[in-house]
């Protein structure tokens, strides 16, 4: 196990071990082989991999905090770091922060006195742990972030894709299928259906749809409705609404649950009709899933944005083990500004679930961008529609 004063000694000496950064990573300045051992593999928080005991400038354990319930999206999330870590010989450790912004700072902490040599986060609430994470890292214990931001302006990087950029290609599914359902009509009356107020995600995909769509004059958003992130709540207030206010031409919807709980409630209306038929009410909408990918591929749903999220993890990792390698030195990291395609990083592909998975590096391009004070690899997102709703690359089709 190191001592702190060794991550104290680690930090203030920068590049220990100074290694050539990936082909096509701009230095920062300032500014994820090998089979492990086999390991556990339940949601309850397991280790995987193989442990190496944590020797000089390598990456051998991590510490990993995030939340791990919540349906197959989650699942895809978290299996895919433990497999890019077995793949690796890297040892994972999944702790579930159960919801609770207390329980994640405490395992970071754990994580970082502990002899895990770095910590990948998925926070819980995005300034909760933010000083636990800036402690670990002054420790000499680097922190990564994916999916889910933290405030903290320490950390090396965060990787995730943008929420208003997926909102905004929403919008854009959404005129160009108003246009084809609807070509004769002067107004297209439209239903925001979006999550929680002050859910910054909910925000941003609700903002990147609205500034999209008002851009076109045809365009008019009836109402902005609240659905919780919940099917059963888009449900019901989508119905009411609709019964209350008449038929509309489209319905927005800012994730997977409230799209599906919309698609019952049209159902329930007696108005789900596949596209290109009379009467078709066009439904656009943030993710793609085992349940949405085949009503997209008959034609209920008109298109969904969706994240390469079992991308997210294997990336963070990579750059951790370039990080860790040289010395915790930042240089490996792509500078803000720059871009990142597969032909200068990849993510090894390996077979799991019966797939060679990793083999589509559907997250490219990678923007760097800044936020919260720190390197931000933002993603690209996949627009699903009737041409690929069956790919294999898509994680509803490999977790579904």
């Amino acid at each position: 196990m190191r001592s702190d004063s060794r991550r104290r000694f680690l930090k203030a000496t920068g590049a220990a071990v100074t290694l050539p950064a990936i082909a096509g990573c701009t230095g920062g300045g300032n500014g994820e082989g090998t089979t492990g051992g086999g390991g556990g593999n339940d949601s309850a928080g397991t280790t995987t991999g193989s442990s190496g005991g944590g020797g000089s400038g390598s990456l051998q354990k991590v510490g990993m905090s995030a939340y791990v319930r919540g349906g197959a999206w989650i699942t895809a999330y978290i299996e895919a770091a433990r497999f890019y870590a077995e793949d690796q010989g890297i040892e994972l450790d999944v702790r579930p922060n159960q919801q609770s912004a207390q329980k994640q700072v405490q395992d970071i902490r754990e994580f970082a006195t502990g002899d895990h040599d770095a910590i990948l986060v998925g926070v819980w609430q995005t300034g909760a742990a933010e000083g636990a994470i800036n402690q670990a890292i002054n420790q000499g214990t680097p922190v990564f972030a994916t999916n889910a931001d933290t405030s903290s302006s320490e950390i090396p990087l965060y990787v995730g894709f943008s929420n208003y950029d997926g909102g905004a290609s929403s919008a854009e599914q959404m005129v160009k299928a108003l246009g084809e359902q609807y070509p004769d009509e002067s107004t297209w009356r439209v239903l925001n259906v979006r999550g929680p107020q002050g859910n910054q995600s909910a925000n941003q995909r609700s903002n990147g749809f609205l500034e999209t769509v008002e851009e076109n004059d045809k365009v008019e958003v009836a109402a902005t409705l609240n659905g919780e992130f919940a099917r059963d709540v888009a449900q019901s207030t989508v119905q009411e609404w609709v019964r209350s206010n008449g038929r509309v031409h489209g319905i927005y919807s800012g994730n997977l649950s409230m799209g599906l709980g919309v698609v019952q409630a049209m159902r329930n209306l007696d108005m789900l009709v596949p596209k290109g038929e009379e009467g078709h009410v066009v439904l656009t909408q943030m993710d793609g899933s085992p349940e949405v990918n085949p009503l997209v591929g008959d034609g209920t749903i008109d298109a969904a944005v969706d994240q390469p999220n079992y991308f997210y993890n294997p990336i963070a990792l990579k750059y951790m083990k370039q990080y860790v390698e040289a010395g915790n030195d930042a240089s490996v990291i792509p500078s803000v500004d720059s871009e990142v395609t597969a032909d200068q990083f990849s993510v090894e592909s390996a077979q799991h679930k019966g797939v060679d998975m990793w083999s589509e590096q559907i997250w490219e391009p990678g923007v760097m961008r800044e936020q919260n004070g720190h390197p931000w690899f933002r993603t690209n997102s996949i627009v699903i529609t009737q041409e690929n709703y069956d790919e294999p690359y898509l994680w509803g089709n490999i977790w579904g």
